[in-house]
């Protein structure tokens, strides 16, 4: 995992979490076969990201959603449609 250390004028650091390509393979079958049960998955690694590492969730997703492109075998809509699920909301209150 790295943050970009240059100065971005105060937006925040871009976080990459790098996934060998076999825990790519791996976290994409889970997602084709159980769903829901990756959803959960998924939310634990966001969860515990950011609570060792203070990253943003919608980093780890847009990481996870990198290696999925480049090592899975869902097609791209499928991984859009899922990805969009998992996006963390803001609240409305």
């Amino acid at each position: 995992m790295f943050a970009d250390d240059e100065d971005d004028g105060g937006a925040g650091k871009w976080w990459h979490l790098n996934l060998t390509p076999s825990v790519a393979k791996m976290l994409d079958w889970y997602v084709r076969h159980f769903p829901g049960e990756a959803y959960g998955t998924i939310g634990d690694i966001q969860q515990q990201a950011h609570t060792k590492w203070d990253v943003p969730a919608a980093d780890i997703l847009r990481s996870l959603r990198s290696a999925l492109d480049l090592d899975g075998e869902l097609t791209e809509q499928q991984r859009t449609t899922y990805f969009a699920l998992l996006a963390p909301h803001e609240d409305t209150d």
